[in-house]
């Protein structure tokens, strides 16, 4: 499952870098919006228990499709918002028996300050900084006695980095991207009583393409 999804992710890098070199390079000014479609794999990597026999871990790696959105106050810095992000899962189980496990979703929504250099070139690196609001829901749970477990929401800081790389004479990036999320360790409830706290630390990786829609500055 791993590997397959690691696959798609790197075939959506490849069709895209393809792109760039098939097809005309916008050189970003104050007022652009940019609009990001790519593929993300997604990989947390969290490991713990919240009560006795009671473990969780990140579940296998996945692929989702994820939007974004970006405006430019000068040629180099811009923020970006995650207007759509891969739902990523956790799974509980007991003593661990997935038959009695419960599938938590979270949906990590992100508000980035970035730095993109040499923003006059065809190759434009970027790094970011951030905050990040973590939403979960329970997908199904086999918990005994039909128990539902609840995770509170979480705040945390998020860091991005990656690569546009312009398609000459056109306003189209293909785009490399890894996003890391530091989230506060969140509660859990499990028919109302509180359990230890649930901590997910995601890694995104994701390319795909983007497009540059110039517009005159708002601020």
């Amino acid at each position: 499952m791993i590997k397959q999804t690691m696959t798609k992710v790197a075939t959506a890098g490849v069709m895209a870098v393809g792109l760039a070199a098939a097809a005309p390079a916008h050189a970003y000014e104050p007022g652009d919006f940019m609009v990001q479609l790519l593929v993300e794999g997604f990989y947390s990597g969290a490991q713990g228990h919240i009560a006795p026999g009671v473990n969780y871990d990140s579940g296998d790696l996945s692929a989702n499709p994820a939007l974004n959105l970006s405006y430019f106050f000068t040629k180099n810095i811009a923020v970006q918002t995650v207007i759509a992000v891969p739902w990523a899962r956790v799974d509980l189980n007991v003593n661990g028996d997935r038959s009695k496990a419960t599938d938590q979703w979270v949906l990590p929504l992100s508000l980035i300050g970035q730095y993109h250099f040499f923003s006059d070139e065809m190759i434009s690196p970027f790094l970011g900084a951030g905050m990040t609001y973590a939403k979960f829901w329970e997908d199904q749970s086999h918990l005994a006695g039909g128990s539902h477990l609840e995770v509170d929401d979480t705040w945390g800081g998020v860091i991005n980095f990656g690569v546009n790389v312009k398609i000459p004479d056109s306003n189209w990036v293909a785009v490399l991207d890894a996003k890391k999320w530091w989230l506060a360790p969140a509660n859990v409830h499990v028919g109302g009583n509180k359990f230890d706290n649930l901590t997910v630390n995601p890694w995104f990786f994701g390319a795909g393409i983007g497009y540059n829609f110039s517009t005159p500055p708002l601020f």
